[in-house]
């Protein structure tokens, strides 16, 4: 039978602090000694811990973003925006992933009309 882990409000700061520091919610699980189904049942049951994971993920969202726009402007010697893209759209889907819905021919044709119309 496996460990039974008691959730603390005190693992709220750890997973925050964890997200915030640019890891990932295996690094929380890992820092608080939990498995991942530990994590997602403590998620739906303790809406503080829900909240800290939400923040932590916030933080390093835009601290990835801060990244981005740095490296645009040229402030890093060896910034590559391909990776950093890549990043964006797999770490940080609800703002970043591309529509994934296949565009049909007459999609693309009133595209094209409406283009026509506003040029």
């Amino acid at each position: 039978m496996g460990v039974t882990y008691k959730y603390k409000p005190e693992m709220c700061e750890i997973a925050a602090k964890v997200l915030a520091g640019g890891e990932s919610l295996a690094a929380v699980c890992a820092e608080l000694e939990i498995t991942r189904s530990t994590l997602y049942e403590w998620k739906d049951n303790h809406p503080a811990f829900r909240d800290a994971l939400e923040i932590g993920l916030q933080k390093a969202q835009r601290d990835w973003e801060r990244m981005g726009r740095n490296g645009i402007e040229g402030n890093y010697e060896k910034f590559s925006a391909s990776p950093w893209i890549f990043t964006m759209k797999n770490r940080f889907r609800a703002d970043y992933q591309e529509d994934k819905e296949p565009k049909t021919v007459s999609d693309t044709l009133v595209e094209k009309i409406l283009d026509k119309l506003v040029d």
